[in-house]
């Protein structure tokens, strides 16, 4: 139960914290790093390089983490621009999942220009494969080579298992305007799978839809016309799943730690219009279409009421944050 009140801390801290948080919150987690993992991602948004450097000594040991330290701490100091962690973070690519990861996802954050032929020379080998580092692919762009974003989609649409390509679904997205595109295709190919939760790809999708700029209430108006031109009973069910996957996600203002995909997206009062309320040519609400493609009895067009009452919600706190901070 403690570890529960402090996970929900945490994330209140994380939303709504700063620096001197963060500050406070260091000596807590390095009496017990593994029981208060919870606390990373605090350290990773509101803490600094100093911070960075203090957090990397007291968890590091001959080059790899000491015991019962999460693997998230590589995320949080390259998050925080550490430079000075960059080889110790290429060394754990190949290591557990969670370390690769958190190790890729701090890489990410950092200039890596001495890595940049090391990059290229993993991708090359990797290239083709179904399994993977699997956010190996995150790191393409440091290569400089424009050619990868090409060869990531590629890589996902046609070898990738849909159990190992979050990293080559967020990876596209960083490759900004020019990735639009393709993006936007992979997220309604069934072959992706992209707005999946049971492989995580869900996530790093919704990550790659903020990077890109691409707001639901856009998201919203691309489903609506596939729905109008797609006969296929299936392809709808994927494409409307898909959506409310990433409306689920919107809802719970989930953090992905990545920096690009904190942009501020669209209001959740902007949302809740744009999805739930009638409009003057009379077309359907998001209730209306979920009913029609998956049936009134569905557990997926119940779950789409429980969001609208959900952004409801969130629509209303929204709104008396902005007139409390607006005195």
């Amino acid at each position: 139960m403690a570890r529960q009140w402090e996970s929900m801390a945490a994330e209140a801290v994380l939303r709504h914290g700063g620096s001197a948080d963060a500050e406070a919150l260091l000596p807590l987690f390095l009496s017990a790093p593994a029981g208060h993992a919870a606390l990373v991602p605090v350290l990773a948004r509101h803490g600094d390089r100093r911070l960075a450097a203090r957090l990397l000594e007291a968890t590091v040991d001959g080059g790899r983490l000491r015991d019962g330290v999460p693997s998230s701490v590589l995320h949080a100091v390259g998050r925080l621009g550490y430079t000075p962690a960059t080889p110790l973070l290429w060394e754990h690519l190949d290591s557990s999942w969670d370390e690769s990861k958190d190790a890729c996802l701090g890489l990410l954050h950092l200039p890596c220009e001495d890595l940049r032929d090391a990059i290229a020379e993993a991708l090359e080998k990797h290239d083709g494969s179904a399994l993977f580092p699997e956010f190996l692919p995150v790191l393409a762009p440091k290569t400089k080579d424009p050619a990868w974003l090409d060869r990531l989609v590629a890589w996902g649409e046609n070898h990738a298992s849909v159990d190992c390509n979050g990293g080559l679904i967020l990876g596209i997205s960083l490759y900004g305007d020019h990735a639009r595109a393709a993006f936007t295709r992979l997220l309604w190919d069934a072959r992706w799978d992209s707005c999946d939760t049971g492989t995580g790809s869900a996530l790093w999708t919704y990550a790659g839809t903020r990077v890109l700029g691409l707001g639901l209430p856009r998201l919203y108006a691309e489903l609506r016309a596939r729905l109008r031109t797609c006969a296929d009973p299936d392809d709808q069910w994927d494409d409307l799943r898909s959506f409310i996957t990433l409306l689920r996600l919107r809802c719970l203002n989930v953090w992905t730690g990545v920096e690009a995909a904190e942009a501020q997206p669209e209001s959740y009062d902007t949302l809740y219009s744009v999805l739930f309320t009638p409009t003057a040519d009379d077309s359907d609400t998001l209730i209306e279409i979920a009913d029609r493609v998956f049936g009134s009895d569905d557990a997926l067009s119940a779950e789409v009421h429980h969001l609208e009452a959900a952004l409801e919600t969130a629509a209303t706190h929204e709104w008396a944050l902005r007139a409390a901070t607006s005195r």
